[in-house]
């Protein structure tokens, strides 16, 4: 199987949606360090990229970054593409399962979103 990701970003103090997306190839990669499963996704032409790790109660993920390639408002021209490089306190962010409803935005195919919304 392979994977790919889309993820959303939210600025406190910046107004817009961000978003990046990228493949996760497929199977499983082994932490060295830690000896735990790890997805690792990556952004097209050394856009950074994330690392997803399951959480200890199997209910949800672990996402650990360095840097990734974003754009604002979909705007997926290379001029306006901005690298999002995490802080000391902003390199892991625990994602807990929600609702389809909580992701349209990301979704960028017309029949995914119908379908989404006709749920």
């Amino acid at each position: 199987m392979n994977y790919s990701f889309r993820l959303g970003v939210k600025y406190r103090n910046k107004s817009g949606n961000y978003d990046s997306s990228g493949d996760c190839g497929h199977g499983k990669f082994t932490d060295e360090k830690t000896n735990e499963a790890v997805l690792g996704c990556g952004v097209d032409c050394d856009g950074g990229g994330i690392g997803v790790h399951l959480a200890k109660d199997d209910k949800s993920v672990i996402v650990k970054l360095e840097r990734i390639r974003i754009w604002k408002d979909k705007n997926y021209d290379e001029d306006a593409a901005q690298d999002l490089v995490a802080g000391a306190d902003d390199k892991s962010f625990r994602l807990d399962r929600t609702t389809l409803k909580d992701c349209e935005t990301l979704v960028t195919d017309r029949k995914e979103l119908a379908a989404i919304r006709h749920k």
